[in-house]
């Protein structure tokens, strides 16, 4: 695994450490000093690091089933590069949402339009439209980033990165099975260095944290200020034992939400990520309706027929989530979002 994996590692690595100079520190072992930590160790620290839902890809991508150069391999780094794409765009797309909501940035009809024919059914070549074309608004707009980073890092080289892969799936999302292995081969180490250029310039997301609003109780003592204790699990780990913190404020959040947060200190600065990403893993199951929901964070793919679609991040099999206590609110927040393109339901 490490000779495969070794160059992708370090190359990562070293950019996640330009936005988070404390990863410095896991590069010596605490046993020897001189030691260098090798690719296994580093790897997990770059799952860790990343948002669940690319780190959970990054964490098959490194396992020991993965070792070979073969279809198996080949299928995970396009699955790898599929998930950075979709989160990337979930982040944008909630971005100008929020913006469009406190009148800071217009979108015109004819955009509107595009915007919603493609966010109705997700698509590879819909991920990059996005991304390119929000990028562009909010530099039009000069618009703040919420992540700095991507005013620096997301230019025409990168969009056109990106551009690449579109080819590569098909509309029904298949990639290209007819390829013999040596072609298979070759494909698996040249898309290796195209899957680190990506991850390099999404290293900036070690400095965030993805984090799941689980509870908020209220503290109200006599003659003192109410406070918000916010239950949250952190979704950035390399296994899906989440681990949870707990964060006292005198504002609240928004509640059963996935947010990306500039720091676990102050809840000042955070992007809700929902209805595109959900965390299930705290419903009740209290009927039996509700037997088939999985725990898991799950991703939106598509509006079809009336209903929200998802996929889940470790969960394979397909589950309908209309069964959630919360799952109105989520339509809810759905055609909220689309009336920002001037689509109304």
């Amino acid at each position: 695994m490490a000779a495969i994996n070794e160059l992708l590692i370090q190359q990562v690595f070293q950019e996640m450490l330009k936005y988070k100079p404390s990863l410095q520190k896991m590069l010596v072992s605490d046993e020897d000093e001189d030691e260098t930590l090798d690719a296994r160790f580093l790897g997990d620290i770059i799952i860790k690091n990343f948002p669940w839902p690319i780190g959970v890809e990054l964490r098959r991508l490194f396992s020991a089933s993965m070792r070979q150069l073969d279809r198996l391999r080949l299928d995970q780094i396009f699955k790898t590069i599929e998930r950075s794409m979709q989160f990337i765009s979930f982040v944008m797309i909630c971005q100008i949402w929020k913006e469009n909501k406190e009148k800071k940035i217009d979108i015109s009809e004819n955009l509107g339009k595009e915007f919603s024919s493609r966010l109705f059914v997700l698509t590879m070549g819909n991920y990059t439209w996005l991304i390119r074309t929000i990028g562009n608004l909010v530099q039009s707009n000069s618009i703040a980033w919420f992540m700095p980073e991507m005013g620096t890092n997301f230019d025409k080289k990168f969009y056109a990165a990106l551009d690449f892969w579109v080819p590569e799936r098909n509309d029904i999302g298949h990639y290209q099975i007819n390829l013999t292995h040596q072609e298979i081969e070759k494909r698996c180490v040249e898309y290796e260095e195209k899957l680190a250029y990506i991850l390099e310039r999404i290293a900036f997301l070690c400095k965030y944290k993805l984090v799941s609003i689980r509870e908020i109780k209220v503290i109200h003592p006599k003659n003192q200020p109410a406070k918000f204790n916010h239950i949250i699990d952190l979704l950035n780990s390399s296994d899906s034992d989440f681990k949870a913190q707990e964060l006292e404020e005198q504002k609240f959040a928004e509640s059963q939400s996935v947010l990306l947060m500039k720091s676990l200190k102050t809840l000042d600065e955070y992007l809700n990520l929902s209805p595109l990403i959900i965390d299930t893993s705290h419903e009740v199951i209290d009927d039996k309706e509700k037997f088939d929901i999985k725990e898991d964070i799950f991703m939106y793919t598509k509006f079809q027929n009336d209903q929200l679609h998802y996929i889940g991040t470790e969960v394979t099999e397909k589950c309908d989530l209309r069964c959630l206590h919360n799952y109105p609110i989520l339509v809810s927040q759905f055609w909220d979002m689309m009336s920002t393109f001037g689509v109304q339901q």
